[in-house]
């Protein structure tokens, strides 16, 4: 689950005379009230959950907390399976556990929600099925930063991918290692750094390599050190434990979160071209969306 963020850029406009005589300011605040649904659903979910707000005129000065649904029911079901996801009023989503509602691959799921005053969104997705995560390269490259020659490791994911149909793929990964001199001792947890070319998130396709091996981007591990240093223990402590995952995105879940990172890398620019969020809600907006994990963890002791 993620939450919603949607901001528009007035200032843009400010700058640029001939929208200004085009735009009129009254039919930005009369833009219907809509309902805005996030829920992304996997078989490897610890909890199944669920984001209800509601849009808002441009003009609108209320703060985003303020257009959170705290009363909707929020309906998950396929087949003759359904559950009713409630409400947490710390957390701010609904939720359930998947005890009580599995999810499975290869199933349709339907989210319906409905709030008091009548208002009704529904979507539905599919799961797809799990992609094994074969192998997990630790390496490391020379890289130069600030006129030194520095050195920055990375781990590497290989899958194969699945035959005759068109597939999405995510990277993502923790590593985790002692803190040296942390007194009480603990855990540091960083997030593996995978990124495309364009600065976003790393998302895979197989449109010219269906069926075949895929290599991921390099996930950095942390910073850059001195050249001369080795990985370990000079970096990172040991145990170093990396939690590598593989999702396999349907595609109601790629195109939300891709555009997503696209939107998000532009942020700020203002040559930038906008981003239209895709979205797969009935009668709404945001994304019902399923995703497949495979994980492969690697120790170094």
């Amino acid at each position: 689950m993620k939450t919603l963020g949607w901001l528009l850029g007035l200032g843009a406009l400010a700058a640029c005379q001939p929208l200004q005589q085009e735009v009129q300011p009254q039919q930005l605040a009369d833009e219907p009230v809509r309902l805005i649904v996030a829920c992304f659903i996997s078989p490897q979910d610890t909890v199944l959950a669920a984001k209800v707000a509601r849009s808002r005129p441009v003009l609108d000065d209320e703060t985003v907390t303020s257009l959170e649904i705290m009363n909707a029911t929020v309906t998950l079901q396929t087949g003759s399976r359904s559950v009713v996801l409630r409400y947490h009023p710390r957390l701010r989503y609904y939720r359930v556990t998947p005890d009580q509602f599995p999810i499975r691959a290869g199933e349709t799921y339907q989210l319906i929600v409905q709030t008091p005053d009548g208002r009704r969104v529904e979507a539905q997705t599919t799961v797809p099925a799990a992609v094994d995560l074969q192998q997990v390269r630790l390496d490391s490259e020379v890289v130069q930063e600030n006129h030194e020659v520095r050195k920055r490791f990375f781990a590497q994911y290989l899958w194969t991918d699945r035959s005759g149909e068109t597939d999405y793929y995510q990277t993502e990964g923790i590593f985790s290692y002692p803190c040296v001199g942390c007194s009480p001792p603990k855990t540091v947890r960083q997030p593996v750094a995978f990124v495309s070319s364009t600065g976003t998130r790393a998302f895979y396709t197989d449109q010219d390599n269906n069926g075949k091996p895929i290599v991921s981007g390099k996930g950095y591990l942390g910073g850059s050190v001195p050249v001369g240093q080795p990985f370990f223990p000079a970096v990172f402590q040991k145990p170093f434990v990396l939690t590598a995952d593989l999702l396999h995105l349907n595609t109601d879940s790629y195109r939300y979160h891709e555009a997503l990172a696209r939107q998000q890398q532009a942020d700020g620019n203002p040559f930038a071209e906008p981003v239209i969020i895709p979205s797969n809600i009935q009668g709404g907006l945001g994304c019902f969306g399923a995703y497949n994990r495979s994980t492969v963890t690697v120790t170094v002791p």
